[in-house]
């Protein structure tokens, strides 16, 4: 019965006991920590030099543009070259690029087009290495494993959102920035070590068709398919006129908290994020999953102009946890629905375009509410887009019968 008790806890983390994916799970959440400490250290420092709603919100564009352009391209070279060599040279790249950073803030000759450029750049690296980070997964469990790492693996942004952000605030504060960039390329070179450790071979998939009859075959499925580009346009629209992380240093400031206090605000989502995944699993296979994801936007939109409103720092920390957690409600049955749509065959593809727009929108969407902010303030900003939003959703809804469907 012990045995049988002690099994059941370590299910969730079955995975793990492979060696191989060990050494890559940790390689991808020191590198993700890596990142996260980057973005908050660039967000700070944008907005000290600057005191620019708009600037800050730049930085989204910058970050977005790539992962639009480059995110297609990435499935397709995940398929042409050794995926583990590809992994290897971004890490490389990425840490030097942080290091340059560093090294750039500590001789204070930085500036906010610095700042921008080596943002593009690790952006586009990022977008053409996630395929090949998701490719390589199947290589490194046996099949009836395969899900419980692919699940795991989705844990490393939460728990790098949660944890990152909040560890660069602490540095920033008692560091410096300089210090905190030099972290994040450290971090990134680190994982080197583990990547290099792997006992593998190279994984070199071999296309049976031309690379663009390849990426026209997964559009077409998923424009013949159309809830899901219903499914996707829902999240975008969250994520275009929802964002509100790159709005953060303002509130930070109105509420009278320092770097820490920032760090603290950019990792209350993530919290919120694990505690609605650990919810949305416990329910086990969804009916209504539509519903799903337009209540839990619907919500969100309400967070977001709670959020707006909040006059207290512990009260806006509450309600960044809130935000997390309705994202997680509508993530979840709107992955599982695109999944359970898509033939296995195509899944590669279209999960390519669909991170393309779940990461390309959030981006262009601090952009945008950079812009609006600098015009009619942070909180007015973020309220009107949430009023936005919440209109959009509930019009897709009306329109879409077979999103309100049971068996979606």
């Amino acid at each position: 019965m012990p045995l049988n008790l002690q099994q059941r806890m370590m299910r969730p983390l079955a995975a793990l006991q492979y060696r191989d994916f060990r050494l890559f799970y940790s390689a991808l959440l020191v590198s993700a920590l890596g990142s996260q400490i980057q973005s908050t250290a660039n967000i700070w420092l944008i907005y000290e030099l600057t005191g620019s709603p708009l600037l800050l919100g730049l930085t989204g564009l910058a970050r977005g543009l790539p992962i639009l352009l480059f995110s297609l391209i990435g499935g397709v070279i995940a398929d042409r070259v050794d995926r583990r060599r590809l992994i290897m040279l971004v890490q490389a790249i990425q840490g030097l690029l942080g290091l340059l950073l560093a090294a750039l803030a500590l001789t204070r000759v930085i500036e906010v087009w610095h700042i921008y450029l080596i943002t593009i750049i690790a952006s586009s690296l990022s977008a053409l290495n996630a395929p090949a980070r998701g490719a390589i997964i199947p290589n490194l469990v046996p099949g009836n494993s395969l899900l419980n790492a692919l699940a795991l693996n989705s844990t490393v942004w939460q728990t790098s959102t949660l944890v990152g952000p909040a560890l660069a605030g602490i540095s920033i504060a008692l560091l410096g920035v300089a210090a905190t960039y030099a972290i994040d390329g450290t971090l990134h070179i680190l994982t080197l070590v583990s990547l290099a450790r792997m006992r593998l071979d190279p994984v070199t998939a071999r296309a049976r068709q031309s690379a663009l009859a390849s990426l026209r075959e997964g559009l077409s499925f998923v424009r013949h398919q159309s809830i899901i580009m219903v499914l996707l346009a829902m999240d975008s629209a969250a994520m275009l006129f929802g964002s509100y992380r790159v709005l953060l240093p303002i509130f930070a400031r109105d509420l009278g908290v320092g770097a820490d206090g920032l760090g603290l605000l950019l990792s209350a989502p993530a919290a919120g994020s694990l505690i609605g995944a650990a919810v949305m699993m416990s329910l086990g296979d969804l009916r209504y999953k539509g519903l799903f994801v337009a209540g839990g936007i619907l919500t969100y939109c309400l967070f977001l102009v709670l959020l707006a409103c909040s006059p207290w720092f512990l009260l806006s920390l509450v309600v960044a946890i809130g935000l997390g957690f309705f994202d997680s409600v509508q993530a979840i049955p709107r992955n599982t629905a695109i999944q359970l749509i898509t033939p296995n065959e195509l899944r590669g593809r279209v999960s390519s375009f669909q991170s393309m727009l779940t990461n390309g929108a959030p981006a262009l969407g601090q952009a945008q509410s950079g812009a609006l902010a600098a015009i009619i303030g942070a909180p007015l900003a973020i309220g009107a887009g949430a009023v936005i939003c919440a209109a959009l959703i509930l019009g897709i809804t009306a329109a879409r019968r077979d999103l309100r469907a049971a068996n979606l």
